[in-house]
């Protein structure tokens, strides 16, 4: 399924970089000559090209993690874990490490893509690092909710809604900051929200409360998820 799902991703994202040069070229055709190079090849495709990867993983995440704890938890499989000298900690982490590493196959899919940064005269080509560091910070924390999703229910498909809910909860969380009139709670309602930290890696802006906030999130769900594996004694 990996395979399957990593092909159709780059499918999307090569066909949606294509119409994203074909739209850029337009637009610079119907420039005059003296304005052509203030139209910035960088924010206007590659920046868009992180916007519209990271808007693909919000789908991709929950089918890749439905079966991590589900399809154990409908066969019975699990109880070999529980049965083994193997932590729970372990067990989580082993699936963790295991779908992030998916998630980077995923996205290094689409490393072709900016080669064409060179092709357009671009010389810094720190805001792609960036941008691509904060791609799979994103996938971490997406990967994370949708595994607790998955510790919730024996079935899959049930699971992989979970999931897409609650990554779209935390991907909008932005959004709910232009709702509210208080200062405060609109900061924080924007400080929540994944796609806020990520949007400061894809411009090139490496702020060390975004990193805290990504290591504080997955660390937060994860245990969440232990205490979820726990739930088994009570």
């Amino acid at each position: 399924m990996a395979y399957i799902i990593a092909g159709l991703f780059a499918l999307i994202m090569g066909w949606m970089f294509f119409n994203q040069l074909v739209y850029f070229a337009d637009n610079v055709q119907k420039l005059p000559l003296n304005m052509r190079h203030e139209y910035d090849f960088a924010n206007q495709v590659i920046v868009k090209l992180f916007g519209s990867i990271n808007f693909i993983l919000l789908f991709m995440t929950p089918i890749l993690a439905m079966k991590s704890f589900s399809e154990e938890l409908r066969d019975g499989t699990i109880e070999l874990y529980y049965s083994s000298p193997v932590s729970d900690l372990e067990v989580i982490f082993g699936k963790y490490f295991a779908l992030i590493t998916k998630g980077a196959f995923l996205i290094s899919t689409t490393f072709i893509l900016p080669i064409f940064l060179g092709k357009v005269n671009v010389s810094d080509y720190s805001f792609v690092i960036s941008g691509y560091l904060g791609l799979w910070l994103n996938f971490c924390c997406f990967a994370a909710l949708s595994m607790f999703a998955s510790s919730l229910t024996k079935n899959q498909v049930l699971a992989a809604i979970i999931a897409f809910v609650l990554v779209l909860f935390s991907w909008m969380f932005a959004m709910f900051s232009q709702m509210s009139d208080n200062y405060l709670l609109s900061e924080i309602y924007r400080y929540l929200s994944v796609n806020h930290h990520f949007e400061n890696l894809a411009k090139g802006k490496l702020i060390l409360s975004d990193f805290i906030f990504y290591i504080s999130f997955i660390s937060f769900i994860l245990v969440a998820l232990r205490v979820r594996m726990k739930a088994r004694r009570w």
